[in-house]
């Protein structure tokens, strides 16, 4: 008996590895609402077409947000990186279209070319527990943050650093 179970349980790791986290997820919560492609302008001035952001105030740049609690802390504010910002922007609107908590399988590829990031942090959580995400502490320099607001309610924050 106990050898069926084992091998039960083993068969069963074998299949939610296949299906992967993300793959189940997605299963439970309804369709992301489609979006409408909006022009984003980050500090230079210069516009940039995105096609992940809802338009009104479902998204926002979170760099303020990360200086203010580096602050709070006593540590120096990252420089804001335009090219950061709207990695960090693109990667947070595909989080909240998929209600995908972490990180994509590969961050990194929503950087635009020519720019390099050395980490990403992210979290998906309601607006009343502030900013939260992994680098907000890290001793980079540059810097990039954007949340998206997603169908469930929560802030998909996504955070760039080198």
């Amino acid at each position: 008996m106990t050898r069926w179970i084992l091998a039960a349980m083993a068969v069963a790791m074998c299949l939610s590895a296949e299906a992967g986290w993300r793959g189940r997820r997605t299963q439970w919560h309804p369709a992301p609402q489609p979006v409408q492609v909006m022009p984003v302008r980050v500090s230079t001035g210069s516009p940039v077409t995105s096609s992940v952001f809802p338009s009104g105030d479902a998204s926002g740049d979170g760099l303020d947000e990360v200086n203010a609690k580096r602050a709070a802390r006593g540590l120096r504010p990252f420089v804001r990186d335009d090219s950061l910002t709207v990695a960090a922007m693109a990667c947070a609107g595909e989080r909240a279209r998929r209600l995908l908590f972490g990180h994509t399988a590969n961050d990194f590829q929503f950087l635009p070319r020519g720019a390099t990031a050395s980490a990403a942090g992210c979290a998906a959580y309601h607006a009343s527990y502030g900013w939260m995400s992994c680098a907000v502490y890290d001793s980079y320099t540059y810097a990039g943050a954007a949340w998206v607001m997603g169908s469930d309610g929560k802030r998909y924050m996504h955070l760039f650093v080198r």
